[in-house]
């Protein structure tokens, strides 16, 4: 008759670790992986981008930065502006 409550209170740690394994495997895989941050930052490299780029974060650093690179075209002397939300 001993062996039942010994037997029961390995059953009920088996069960927790079990419980505590599967969230702590669920939380990992909501951290995504650098090489999605790429895909993520990106959707935000056009003009109005800024907000949206800015505003992906991991705790409380944020994950992307936004850069605005302009340069003079030759032929039409106009300024050209590239908008880009990359990785940090």
């Amino acid at each position: 008759m001993k062996k039942t409550p010994i037997l029961l209170k390995v059953i009920v740690v088996t069960i927790l670790g079990a419980i505590a394994a599967f969230f702590i495997l669920v939380k990992k895989s909501d951290n995504p992986s650098s090489n999605s941050n790429l895909g993520e930052c990106s959707q935000f490299s056009n003009k109005d981008g800024y907000t949206g780029c800015m505003s992906i974060i991991s705790g409380k650093e944020k994950k992307c930065k936004f850069k605005v690179d302009n340069k003079i075209n030759e032929a039409t002397q106009q300024m050209e502006f590239t908008y880009t939300c990359s990785p940090k």
